[in-house]
């Protein structure tokens, strides 16, 4: 791709080149044809013999009668009018500058205009023979003309190439896009299958377990018990996959109604004050906002809660503890989750949120999960019309700031 990106690059710059020669030829041939044209006119009908005052005629002793009257023609015509009506009559409307000269190279007719010019006609300028002398003309502003007139072709090809550099840089970013997805969905297929193979193992030999005869009642409970919480586990791991396919296709519908987000956060942490105490983690409440009620998805809202509070246990270190706060605002409520878990590295806080990325724990192995968690809730949120933040120090902990509109769009929403 990247051969072909550079020979096509390389035949447009080849064509603006060959336009270029191209516009250069057919334009010293319309000077020269132009030139023609005017000695003819300096050359035709009776010349008038009277002498001239005019100052831009050098007078030269070693002159024919016939290149003196060729002199004088030049001083009674108006020679720049005359001049620029030639090059008019080929398509030329650059600005020339123009003299005599005799057959040594020393001017009979020179404007003062041209005085400056005169080295540059003499070595690059265009001539004509009228009788025994020269008459010369040059451009200085020539290559600006010739540019000029290659605007539009000049714009269209950048244009290309610009049009080609894009459409090479999206392949390319397509690509690295692609691979960067299969990598992922590959690390969630692995992950999903481990995830799902232990509980499955579990139930299956509890399974066995129980139909054992020997076993006594206590041991029964046991793996009933086992059996319960496994398949409550398979249960959360195909929600978690559901809620991200559905909020990923744009097919997550809100069913809004009015709750309090305090009362929200007080029974999501009840419901949750085992896992707390299994792992020894402390959670303390700071319900600032003076008006905590929303019109939003309450099992959504939910679900987010559970996600931001576990992911905050996850990857806890020693003694988690994790802070919730709500702020008030004129437009709706500010929620902080702070946790002081491991936190996460600048060069991933851009990535955190999208969907499959799992941020590197490095010597943390038993943290679990697809990458989803996040997605979901920086979904859901701005499908309530709010907005959603992180900010964390690597060794430090995490702080997620989300706020929520006392109502969410109406387009993104049902009613119950």
């Amino acid at each position: 791709m990247t051969l072909a990106m550079l020979v096509i690059v390389t035949v447009q710059v080849n064509w603006l080149e060959s336009s270029a020669k191209l516009r250069k030829e057919v334009f010293d041939q319309s000077v020269e044809q132009s030139l023609q044209l005017v000695a003819t006119w300096l050359s035709a009908g009776h010349l008038d013999p009277a002498e001239s005052q005019d100052p831009n005629v050098l007078r030269t002793d070693n002159l024919s009668p016939m290149d003196r009257n060729i002199v004088r023609r030049m001083e009674a015509l108006p020679m720049d009018s005359l001049l620029m009506l030639a090059l008019g009559e080929h398509g030329i409307s650059a600005p020339p500058v123009y003299g005599a000269f005799d057959q040594y190279g020393q001017p009979v007719f020179l404007p003062d205009a041209s005085e400056d010019h005169m080295d540059m006609m003499l070595a690059r300028g265009y001539s004509v023979t009228v009788a025994a002398l020269t008459f010369r003309v040059h451009f200085p502003d020539l290559g600006r003309y010739l540019l000029g007139q290659m605007v539009g072709a000049f714009a269209l090809s950048v244009a290309m190439m610009l049009l080609i550099a894009g459409v090479f840089g999206y392949t390319l970013w397509a690509i690295q896009r692609t691979k960067r997805l299969d990598k992922l969905q590959r690390d969630l297929v692995n992950n999903l299958t481990h995830e799902l193979k232990t509980p499955i193992s579990s139930i299956g030999l509890a399974s066995e377990a129980l139909a054992d005869p020997a076993f006594d009642d206590e041991s029964r409970k046991h793996y009933i018990g086992l059996i319960r919480e496994e398949n409550r586990r398979l249960g959360v791991l195909v929600e978690n996959v559901l809620r991200a396919s559905l909020s990923e296709s744009g097919a997550m519908r809100l069913y809004v109604q009015s709750l309090n987000l305090h009362d929200l956060i007080k029974g999501v942490v009840k419901n949750m004050a085992m896992q707390f105490h299994k792992q020894g983690a402390k959670v303390e409440l700071r319900l600032d906002a003076s008006n905590p009620n929303l019109i939003a998805d309450r099992i959504h809202l939910t679900n987010v809660l559970f996600n931001l509070i576990d992911n905050a246990m996850k990857y806890a270190k020693e003694d988690p503890k994790v802070v919730m706060t709500t702020f008030q605002t004129p437009e709706g409520l500010t929620l902080e989750v702070a946790d002081n878990g491991i936190g996460i590295a600048s060069e991933h806080l851009g990535k955190v949120f999208e969907r499959l990325y799992r941020v590197p724990t490095g010597n943390v192995h038993n943290v679990k999960g697809f990458g989803l968690g996040l997605s979901y809730v920086k979904n859901v949120i701005e499908r309530h019309g709010g907005t959603v933040h992180i900010a964390s120090r690597l060794g430090e902990g995490t702080t997620l700031k989300l706020f929520l509109p006392f109502e969410p769009p109406t387009d993104k929403t049902d009613e119950p």
